[in-house]
């Protein structure tokens, strides 16, 4: 089985001045988060990064992660596509000594810090009855609980009592 390219940048190519772009895409493999309950990628991570070498022997890194996964919703269970990215992806690195620069763990470190820990499909999303267990997004449940999908629902009608 043949290895998964890593993002790797070769800094003998770079010049003071001159940035280097590097626009790819990552196999979703190398990221190892398909642990992930509630979360899958759907595809590879997209990468577009702009490296500098700085004045001092310093190299910086700085661009934009894309990674298209499939969600299961925490509040009605139902399965979503969304695309989660970093915008703001930005890494140095001393140069001395270094003939490349894996930026692999960097990227995935990247965008496991914008995946949700908690995906919702939509903010309206009503969840399920937790009474009956109806998706409230098709419609009302009729339980006789009431099935408002709120855990709040039973102090509704409550009002404190006068002593």
């Amino acid at each position: 089985m043949e290895t998964p390219a890593r993002l790797t940048v070769d800094l003998g190519r770079l010049r003071e001045g001159r940035p280097e772009r590097l626009r790819g895409t990552l196999d979703a493999a190398l990221l190892a988060i398909d642990d992930l309950a509630q979360l899958r990628p759907a595809g590879p991570l997209a990468y577009d990064i702009e490296v500098t070498l700085l004045p001092g022997g310093e190299a910086l890194a700085r661009g934009a992660l894309r990674l298209p996964c499939r969600c299961v919703c925490r509040r009605c269970g139902r399965d979503f596509d969304a695309e989660f990215a970093e915008e703001d992806f930005c890494e140095t690195l001393q140069v001395e000594g270094q003939n490349t620069w894996d930026l692999t763990e960097s990227a995935r470190e990247g965008i496991i810090l914008v995946l949700p820990s908690y995906p919702i499909c939509g903010e309206g999303c009503k969840g399920v009855c937790p009474h009956c267990g109806k998706n409230l997004n098709e419609g009302p449940c009729g339980c006789a609980q009431g099935g408002d999908g709120s855990p709040w629902g039973a102090l509704d009608g409550w009002a404190p009592q006068d002593e």
